[in-house]
């Protein structure tokens, strides 16, 4: 019997995938670097910042003296793009709602960072819901390493047999 479902973020609680990909292109503009829709949804997607940095220096050229730089600024506009256009997901509210109401004990495993985590879940009503998160920060090895969901598990104090996870990678 599930006890626990552990919830990717990104595509699964919130629909942020054009957000990061405006938000780095933009981090990108001043530099003189830029990635394609396509180049995001088959390369870049779902993947940490210092990650998509780190392969950009690789396969655009990137100065690697700029990531720091270039992060700042994507996490700025994240932060601008969330307070300005993200609103309450009352469908989203209505199932963890339910969920929790059933016993459920609901986690956020996500490979963003933790601010920006907490802040979409503040954003579209969903927080109230879940119990603990766990981001990129949070762990050595970011999805698809499992180290995120075990976290998870042994926080809640439930096995794998008794946990659901919702991704959507």
């Amino acid at each position: 019997m599930i006890k626990a479902i552990i919830f990717d973020l990104d595509g699964v609680l919130v629909d942020a995938r054009e957000l990061h990909y405006e938000s780095l292109n933009n981090a990108l503009a001043k530099f003189n670097c830029t990635i394609t829709r396509d180049e995001h949804l088959s390369t870049y997607d779902g993947l940490p910042t210092s990650k998509k940095l780190n392969m950009l220096t690789k396969n655009k050229g990137l100065p690697k003296e700029l990531h720091n730089t270039v992060w700042q600024r994507k996490q700025d506009m994240t932060y601008k793009i969330i307070s300005e256009e993200m609103e309450h997901d009352m469908r989203m509210r209505e199932v963890l709602g339910r969920l929790r109401k059933d016993g459920y004990r609901i986690c956020c495993a996500s490979n963003s960072i933790r601010e920006s985590v907490k802040m979409m879940l503040l954003k579209k009503g969903l927080l109230e819901y879940i119990e603990f998160i766990y981001s990129n920060q949070d762990v050595k090895a970011p999805k698809p390493s499992p180290e995120m969901y075990l976290k998870c598990m042994i926080k809640a104090g439930i096995g794998p047999k008794y946990t659901l996870i919702v991704e959507d990678s």
